[in-house]
């Protein structure tokens, strides 16, 4: 499995603009090909700092993904609206499972 974090922040007079382009994003996304899970969500403390966490059955789809029309879009369309470059973080995990503490 393949784990994606993503985190951005977003110019606090651009977040109404920067809100609707991740939702569609994340809906695009989970109807591709290995995509198990995707989605966006604000910080509490930060309602401008967005993390997303997907999930991707191996990085060959997870590299469809990342050249796909869509996420070219996005990325384009991100700078204006956001305080820094997004960070994008990829984790090749072997195992999961519920926390048994």
């Amino acid at each position: 499995m393949i784990l994606v974090i993503a985190r951005a922040q977003a110019r606090p007079d651009q977040r109404g603009a920067l809100v609707p382009l991740l939702a569609e994003a994340a809906g695009t996304a989970r109807t591709e090909q290995g995509c198990t899970s995707y989605s966006f969500a604000a910080n509490v403390e930060d309602p401008n700092s967005f993390v997303s966490v997907e999930t991707w059955d191996s990085r060959d789809d997870l590299d469809r993904h990342m050249a796909t029309p869509a996420i070219a879009e996005l990325l384009g369309a991100l700078p204006p609206l956001l305080t820094a470059e997004p960070t994008i973080t990829v984790h090749d995990v072997s195992a999961s499972g519920p926390y048994g503490g």
